[in-house]
C-alpha cells in the first residue's frame, strides 16, 4: 500500500457495488489513495445522492451487475440528469466480453475497469478521470458564470469535430480510420492522418489517435505537450501490445485512453466515439464560455476580467468550494502610490503601469485562477483549490512579480512600481463571499497602512479601525475649516459647481436634457453634501474626548 499512499489524489468519488466484499476492497484503495468515498450497495440510493445531494462529485464508479438496476440502466439515468450529465462515469464489472464493453459506452460510460485489474492500472484510470471531472466543473463554473453576465443563445448545432490519427504504420492507420467512421459519431467530423515525421507543435484537433512512441518517446512526447491542458485536444494512445506498465504511463501522462491493436473493432469504435463525444461537449462548454467573455467580461485597458465577472465568478467558486468542502482563496491587490505616477508621468503613463502590472499577475497565475481588475488600480484574484497557506505563498508571487517593473513618462521620468496585497481564504476567514471580500479588504489596507509592498492574510476577527490623530490641536481645525466648505459658508470646488448647475438650470428650457440633467447634479450635489456634513459630525464626536481644554491645576 506504500505506492497508494503516495499518490497524493484529492477528489470526491461515489462507488456502487451490490457487493459489500467488493465496495470494501475498492473503497480501501480509494481511500488510500487520498480520496473522499462516499459508497452505496443501492443503485437508486446513488442516484439520489449524485443527482440530489448536496455535494457534487468527481468521479462516479458503478457496478455493472446489480439486481436492482444494473450498471448501463444507472449510467443513462445519471447522463439524462444536468447534476450528471458531464461527471466522469467508470463502469466495473467481473465480465469480459466486447458486446458488454461497447454496450456501457453507448449508454455514456467513459470507461470501465475489471475486478481483476491490477491496483495499479485501477487508480491510474481513476487519477485521470478525477482530473478530468475536476476540468469539467470548472468549465461549467466558468460557463454558467458567463451565462449570468451574458445573456447570449446557446449555440444549437456544434461545429464538425476534428480528428487525427498519428501512426508510423499506414495498415494501422487506415484500420483506426475505418472504426472512427464505424463509431456511434458515424461520418460527422473531419479526418486527417499523419505520419510521426511531420512535426506537430500545436493542433486544433479534437482528437488525436497516436502511437505509444509518438505520445510518450523520443525527444518532444507529445503528451509533454498536450497532457491535462484543458485547450488540448483529447489523446487516445495506440500500443502494439498490452502492457500494464505502460498503460499506467500513459494515463499519468495524461492520455484520455489507451488501446491495443488487439482491441475488436467494435470496442475500438465505442472507444473512439466516446473519447471524442467527450471532447466535443469540452469544446462547447469552453466556445460558450469564451464567445460570452469576448462580449462582457474583459477589462479593454489590461484584458483582464473585469468587476462584473469577477462577483459572478466569485459567487460560482464559493458555492463550488462550500459543496466539495475545498479550499478557496482570495487575494486583493493595489498599486502602490498610483495617484503620484498619474500626477508626476501622465496618465498614460498611468494606463501603462496599470497594463504592465496586468501582464505580470497573468503570467505568474495559474490556469484555473480567475485574474480581475476589480477597479481603479486595485486587482482581485481567486484562486480555486488553494488553502490560506498557499494563498499567501501565492499571494507573494504576485508580490515578487510586480516588484522592480519600471514605467516611463512620456517626457521624461520613471517610477519603479510595487503592489500591497491582502489574503483572504475560505474556509478559515469566513462563511460567504461577501463577508470573505471584507476581510481580505481590510488585510490589504494593513498592508498599505504598514508600510505598502507586502502580504498581510486576512484576521479571524474584525479589526479595529487605526487610531485618529484626535490628539494633535490642529485636527479641530481641520474639521471645522472642512465644515464651512461643505456648508457653502466660503466659496469653493463645491459651491462652484452648484452655482454652475443652477445657472445652467435656469438657462435651460424645463424638460430638455441639460434642464434634467443639472436637476440631477444638484440633488447629487446636496446628497454628497449631506453626507459629508453627517460624517464630519460623526469625526467630531470621535475626536471630542481628546480635545484640549483649558488647565485644570498642577498635576500632582
Amino acid at each position: 500500500m506504500a505506492a497508494i499512499n503516495n499518490i497524493g489524489t484529492t477528489g470526491r468519488v461515489l462507488l456502487v457495488d451490490d457487493s459489500i466484499i467488493a465496495l470494501e476492497t475498492i473503497g480501501y484503495q480509494l481511500k488510500e489513495s487520498g480520496l473522499e468515498v462516499v459508497m452505496t450497495t443501492s443503485p437508486r440510493e446513488a442516484l439520489g445522492l449524485a443527482t440530489e445531494g448536496t455535494q457534487p462529485f468527481d468521479l462516479l464508479i458503478l457496478d455493472v451487475m446489480m439486481p436492482e438496476m444494473n450498471g448501463h440502466e444507472l449510467t443513462r439515468h445519471l447522463r439524462s440528469h444536468s447534476r450528471t450529465a458531464n461527471t466522469p462515469i467508470l463502469l466495473l464489472t467481473s465480465l469480459d466480453s466486447t458486446d458488454d464493453r461497447v454496450t456501457g459506452l453507448v449508454a455514456g460510460a467513459d470507461d470501465f475497469f475489471n475486478k481483476t485489474t491490477p491496483d495499479a492500472e485501477m487508480l491510474a484510470r481513476v487519477r485521470s478521470f478525477i482530473s478530468l471531472g475536476k476540468m469539467r466543473a470548472q468549465l461549467q463554473a466558468q460557463h454558467e458564470a458567463m451565462a449570468r453576465v451574458v445573456r447570449e443563445p446557446e449555440v444549437s448545432t456544434p461545429p464538425q469535430a476534428r480528428v487525427e490519427i498519428i501512426h508510423h504504420m499506414p495498415v494501422v492507420g487506415e484500420r483506426l480510420a475505418r472504426a472512427l467512421r464505424g463509431s456511434p459519431v458515424g461520418g460527422e467530423f473531419q479526418l486527417t492522418q499523419r505520419a510521426p515525421s511531420q512535426r506537430l507543435a500545436s493542433s486544433d484537433a479534437d482528437l488525436l489517435v497516436v502511437s505509444y512512441a509518438v505520445a510518450l518517446e523520443g525527444e518532444q512526447p507529445l503528451l509533454k505537450r498536450f497532457g491535462f491542458d484543458e485547450e488540448a485536444p483529447a489523446v487516445l494512445v495506440v500500443d502494439e501490445s498490452e502492457s500494464t506498465l505502460r498503460r499506467v504511463t500513459a494515463f499519468d501522462a495524461g492520455a484520455d485512453d489507451y488501446l491495443t491493436l488487439h482491441t475488436p473493432m467494435a470496442e475500438l469504435a465505442a472507444r473512439l466515439g466516446s473519447a471524442l463525444r467527450r471532447q466535443r461537449r469540452q469544446r462547447q462548454l469552453r466556445t460558450s464560455r469564451d464567445r460570452a467573455m469576448l462580449v462582457a467580461v474583459t477589462d479593454p485597458l489590461t484584458g483582464l476580467y473585469n468587476r462584473a465577472y469577477f462577483h459572478e465568478a466569485l459567487g460560482v467558486e464559493f458555492r463550488r468550494a462550500q459543496r466539495y468542502k475545498h479550499p478557496m482563496s482570495l487575494v486583493l491587490l493595489d498599486l502602490d502610490h498610483f495617484k503620484q505616477v498619474n500626477d508626476t508621468l501622465g496618465h498614460s503613463a498611468g494606463d501603462e503601469a496599470l497594463r504592465e502590472v496586468s501582464a505580470r499577475l497573468r503570467r505568474t497565475a495559474r490556469s484555473t485562477d480567475v485574474v480581475a481588475r476589480h477597479g481603479g488600480e486595485e486587482f482581485a484574484m481567486i484562486l480555486p483549490e488553494t488553502d490560506l497557506e498557499q494563498g499567501q505563498i501565492a499571494a507573494e508571487r504576485f508580490r515578487v512579480a510586480v516588484e522592480g517593473a519600471t514605467v516611463h513618462g512620456a517626457r521624461g521620468g520613471s517610477r519603479v512600481l510595487t503592489i500591497s496585497v491582502g489574503v483572504g481564504c475560505f474556509p478559515v476567514h469566513a462563511n460567504n463571499a461577501a463577508e470573505l471580500i471584507e476581510l481580505t479588504d481590510a488585510a490589504l489596507y494593513t498592508a498599505k497602512r504598514t508600510g505598502r509592498n507586502k502580504v498581510c492574510a486576512a484576521s479571524l476577527g474584525k479589526e479595529p479601525p487605526p487610531p485618529l490623530p484626535s490628539s494633535s490641536p490642529g485636527a479641530f481645525q481641520v474639521m471645522e475649516r472642512l465644515r464651512r466648505l461643505v456648508s457653502e459658508e466660503v466659496e469653493g470646488p463645491l459651491t462652484s459647481t452648484r452655482t454652475a448647475a443652477r445657472m445652467l438650470h435656469e438657462a435651460s428650457a424645463p424638460g430638455d436634457a441639460l434642464h434634467v440633467l443639472t436637476s440631477q447634479l444638484r440633488e447629487s450635489s446636496d446628497e454628497v453634501r449631506r453626507e459629508l456634513l453627517r460624517l464630519m459630525d460623526e469625526l467630531t464626536r470621535v475626536l471630542e474626548p481628546s480635545r484640549p481644554g483649558p488647565p485644570t491645576g498642577e498635576h500632582k
